[in-house]
């Protein structure tokens, strides 16, 4: 069950990106990060991750304009990391299968009710492939890694590791998105995350894990990684995102109604 009191500022995230715009107009912006996964801790920052569409005559042009905005810094006293793509860019991420991107349209906490928000869903949902899995098996590997060769090892890392494996096996075994820890590790038998997520939300961001308590909870990340290749190969996605052509035709749109 969520806390209440660990759910993020949607108002303070509006706030910070009324003051941190991209050139043209935000079309969406997703909440990921820990409060996505299921496990933000009470100085936890605010992931933002966003789209927008520049307007269309800077695109006509010979200087194209830039296709990724970045801004991170301590806004009223939280930390905020934003990023927003522009919809051409966004669009080729997620056709090429970028689970970051597909993560931040999909994400259940979004700060802005626009109609691309909808639509852009939508075309996400269409474009899911088996495409993402060698997303999900390269951040697993990658967060693996990085906890391995930590001086001090952290909760936060291994958490990482455990969702983004426990999402890709959910995204290749049904076709749906879950980021949530709290939903995906007990339907794939990973019931002792739930402790980890509690200690890290009971403590802070960065709050460290104890010999013991770190032996045990990697014990685990040997099946994980067998249960996401598996599930990898046995998906029964289409091998590539079918709707290519549906995302070119939403752009288009989108740009004539920008002219």
């Amino acid at each position: 069950m969520r806390n209440p009191q660990l759910e993020p500022d949607l108002e303070h995230g509006r706030r910070f990106i009324a003051h941190n715009s991209p050139a043209g107009r935000v079309i969406m912006c997703g909440i990921t990060g820990s409060h996505f996964y299921g496990f933000p801790s009470p100085d936890s920052d605010l992931d933002l991750k966003g789209i927008h569409v520049a307007p269309t005559v800077s695109v006509l042009g010979l200087d194209q304009p830039p296709e990724t905005f970045d801004r991170l810094e301590v806004f009223d006293g939280l930390e905020c990391d934003y990023t927003s793509h522009e919809a051409r860019k966004a669009l080729s991420l997620l056709l090429r299968g970028n689970g970051n991107m597909l993560e931040r349209i999909l994400s259940p906490i979004q700060l802005y009710e626009t109609p691309e928000l909808l639509e852009l869903q939508a075309l996400a949902r269409g474009a899911i492939s088996k495409c993402f899995a060698s997303h999900y098996r390269g951040f697993f590997k990658g967060m693996c890694r990085e906890h391995g060769l930590a001086e001090e090892p952290r909760a936060k890392t291994l958490l990482y590791a455990y969702r983004v494996a426990l999402t890709g096996i959910h995204l290749m075994r049904t076709g749906e998105l879950v980021g949530d820890v709290a939903v995906t590790a007990p339907l794939y038998g990973f019931d002792s995350v739930a402790d980890l997520a509690a200690l890290k939300q009971a403590g802070t961001e960065y709050i460290a894990l104890s010999a013991e308590e770190n032996v045990r909870h990697r014990a685990g990340l040997g099946e994980l990684e067998s249960k996401l290749a598996a599930a990898s190969d046995e998906s029964r996605l289409p091998d590539s995102p079918p709707n290519l052509a549906e995302c070119e035709a939403w752009l288009v749109a989108l740009r004539r109604r920008e002219l």
